[in-house]
């Protein structure tokens, strides 16, 4: 019975032993896979001044962005905690990158059936993104995600009537373009492309929430300004945003 008890005792210790080793051996592994591998969280300062910067630095006629990053930004939870408005800007340049997946978040066609991530009345899309840099004015043509020169020159204090708008790297005028609301009477084309528009504001605020980078929607602007400056008919500038790094 002792012999019994003895083996069985052994036994156990035996299968304890395994038990810890395998722990020892599942835990080092992890902690070498979280070593060896990059992050997928936010991208730093750091990590995007090793990428390109082309879209503010030049002009061209047009420019085929890069695919948005996928499995980069923390989950909407933390992206709703961080999200703030800031009035204050840094002359630091976004990367070509942030530039792709900042434009992609506001308005980009995430279904292959053409449909945006931020919804429009009777899928009318008639929010249009044009992104003011220090050399030019460039037009976001979502189905090919893609920028098209629209105009030559630093009008980025045109944006908005706020000093901070001449100091951000890139601002972002979001205008309802009427043309695409021929199915609405006068008053939905003013009440949708208000509701349309404040969808795509938000998808702005999170992205810059999740990327670690800043700005604020201000409906202060000179929309005949604008108009003029892009040169629209039956259309109206809506709100406009300034995007950079806090300062």
């Amino acid at each position: 019975m002792n012999k019994k008890l003895l083996i069985y005792q052994i036994a156990c210790l035996a299968l304890s032993a395994t038990v810890v080793f395998l722990a020892w051996k599942l835990s080092d592994a992890t902690e070498s896979t979280n070593t060896d591998q990059p992050s997928n969280s936010t991208v730093t300062e750091e990590s995007a001044s090793q990428e390109s910067f082309v879209i503010e630095n030049s002009v061209q006629d047009s420019i085929a962005l890069n695919k948005p990053t996928e499995n980069q930004n923390p989950s909407l939870y933390v992206a709703l905690q961080n999200r703030k408005t800031v009035r204050s800007f840094s002359d630091q340049l976004l990367s070509d990158q942030q530039i792709s997946n900042l434009l992609w978040s506001a308005c980009g066609v995430n279904r292959e059936d053409g449909k945006l991530t931020s919804p429009t009345a009777r899928n009318a899309q008639e929010i249009e993104a044009y992104l003011f840099t220090p050399k030019a004015i460039y037009y976001y043509q979502k189905e090919s995600h893609s920028l098209k020169l629209y105009k030559e020159g630093d009008f980025r204090a045109k944006a908005g009537n706020q000093a901070f708008f001449a100091t951000a790297p890139v601002a972002i005028a979001l205008v309802g373009n009427f043309l695409k609301m021929e199915n609405f009477d006068e008053e939905g084309k003013q009440f949708y492309s208000a509701t349309d528009v404040g969808y795509v504001s938000q998808d702005i605020y999170l992205y810059c929430a999740a990327d670690g980078l800043a700005t604020v929607a201000c409906g202060n602007i000179d929309r005949p300004a604008i108009l003029e400056v892009l040169e629209l008919k039956d259309a109206k500038p809506l709100l406009s945003h300034p995007i950079g790094f806090e300062q």
